[in-house]
């Protein structure tokens, strides 16, 4: 009894095996009528049918999926997409015309090691896209104009990162910072990046394969650092290939050569020189323009009298452009006698500063345009002021303190009723404008005409009184010292009329 209980047994279990093996067997065989499914094998290829989704019908136990080159209508991948297909260990998906992928798209993949989402448009990678994933490569390449978030490899695990043919110009490190530890090959060549700071040499020390050529590489001093580690260290040497060694594309000087035809001398950087210092006072407010250029671009501060700053950092979008400028306003900018303004220009080759010692006159009001002050009912008639600027602090201070400028003598010109204060000086031009009030130019014709007759008559009384001062100087003279008949009258004809006629009457 006992042995008949075991061999029934037996044969239900093997029942159940043989019921299983032939489900599987059926689901493999099965295959989309697009596709093709070599047999004795769990793939299924799918790439160029001009499918516009992904197929129904491919067997869940299927390990690799190729869609490559498909014409897909939705062109965002989503969880629902691919959560039946748990054995999956490599998808291909490249050429389908996908902009975005959801978050958790690829979470019921445990198993998934090789992920290929190249040559899509790609617009952006979100947060934590692909956390939870162990993979060994993930393609991202050709996905020009793609934006990386900070955390967009959050929680994601890859010894392979391709995003080359990108159109990348930046890239942070805090974008490959969850990477640290697993990540082996990175290929970011064949962009757009023009440096990379010293941060990245801790990556790029941890990498065993890295391919950094055809980039815009702009070789002075910031990136000397990188030509160190690739030529200093033969192992470096053999971590990036030959065929895709660094080059520069600038400076002019440098264009077109590799690293290993450079020396370390060749990665210089400029000091910042001011381009133009602009400062403009108006009745209620100041503009305070400061430009500069460098290699690499400088950044600007510029430091108010209470010593507080405003910076200006390059603007990172403008990389071919290598000036920078800080405008800076500031209100009731006559509010005091006496104020210092300093503009900083700094890159890592120093730091130049320009100060600025600017002295409201204190015949000019400095109440003019302020908001709260009441103003009268009719404009008050000024005459134009000059704003009296000194410039004996205007200095350019580099990191051993040497003076580049000499003190300039300004010249005081008008222009469009705007006084400035101009000094050049290598380069530089400094202007300082005051805009004047405006005269009064109301005149009427009477006011003309009684100007004019009032000038006449006060001619004439001036004339009136100097003819008769003059002949009573000259009586006077006659009376105290008459002529004698000895003497000879001198000639008439050396007389005026009026001393022809006086000295007549005194022969008589």
């Amino acid at each position: 009894m006992f042995c008949e209980l075991r061999i029934r047994s037996g044969f239900i279990q093997w029942v159940f095996l043989l019921w299983e093996l032939s489900l599987v067997s059926a689901d493999s065989a099965y295959c989309p009528g697009a596709c093709f499914c070599p047999s004795l094998t769990k793939s299924v290829y799918c790439s160029r049918k001009s499918l516009l989704a992904i197929p129904n019908g491919i067997p869940a136990d299927t390990t690799q999926l190729n869609l490559n080159d498909n014409p897909f209508i939705g062109t965002t991948l989503e969880r629902s997409n691919f959560s039946f297909y748990t054995r999956l260990e490599q998808l291909f998906l490249k050429g389908c015309g996908i902009e975005y992928v959801s978050l958790d798209t690829f979470a019921d993949l445990p198993k998934l090691k090789w992920l290929d989402i190249s040559k899509n448009r790609l617009k952006a990678i979100d947060d934590y896209t692909f956390r939870g994933l162990t993979l060994e490569h993930l393609f991202l390449n050709d996905n020009p104009g793609i934006q990386l978030s900070n955390n967009a490899f959050g929680g994601l695990r890859t010894t392979g990162l391709y995003i080359h043919e990108c159109a990348i110009s930046s890239l942070a490190i805090e974008v490959f910072k969850p990477l640290n530890g697993t990540l082996k090959a990175l290929w970011i060549d064949k962009n757009k990046i023009e440096t990379f700071g010293t941060e990245w040499l801790y990556l790029f020390r941890k990498l065993s394969h890295v391919r950094l050529g055809n980039n815009p590489f702009h070789c002075n001093c910031e990136l000397k650092w990188l030509y160190d580690f690739y030529n200093r260290d033969h192992d470096n040497q053999n971590k990036i290939p030959s065929k895709e060694e660094p080059s520069c594309r600038s400076p002019p000087n440098l264009r077109g050569k590799d690293f290993s035809a450079l020396t370390e001398d060749d990665f210089t950087c400029q000091l910042p020189v001011f381009k133009n210092v602009d400062l403009i006072f108006e009745e209620s407010v100041g503009k305070l323009t400061c430009q500069a250029s460098g290699d690499p671009v400088p950044t600007i501060h510029w430091i108010k009298p209470d010593n507080t700053s405003q910076t200006f950092p390059p603007k990172p979008n403008l990389v071919h452009i290598k000036e920078n400028e800080g405008v800076m306003y500031i209100s009731n900018p006559h509010s005091v006698s006496n104020v210092k303004y300093q503009c900083v220009a700094g890159n890592p080759a120093g730091n130049v500063t320009l100060s600025l010692n600017v002295f409201w006159p204190t015949h000019y009001p400095r109440d003019v345009g302020i908001p709260d002050t009441p103003k009268p009912e009719k404009p008050q008639t000024l005459k134009p002021t000059t704003l009296s600027t000194t410039l004996p602090a205007i200095k350019s201070e580099e990191k051993n303190h040497k003076s580049v400028f000499e003190k300039p003598k300004p010249d005081v010109i008008e222009k469009d009723k705007v006084y400035v204060i101009n000094a050049t000086k290598a380069g530089m031009k400094l202007e300082h404008r005051v805009s004047p009030p405006e005269e009064s130019s109301d005149y009427t014709i009477v006011d003309i005409i009684g100007a004019v007759v009032g000038t006449f008559i006060l001619t004439l009384i001036a004339c009136v009184v100097i003819f008769h001062i003059f002949y009573r100087h000259h009586d006077k003279i006659f009376r105290d010292h008459p002529p004698t008949v000895n003497e000879k009258a001198p000639p008439v004809n050396n007389f005026s009329p009026a001393e022809k006629l006086l000295l007549q009457n005194n022969q008589v």
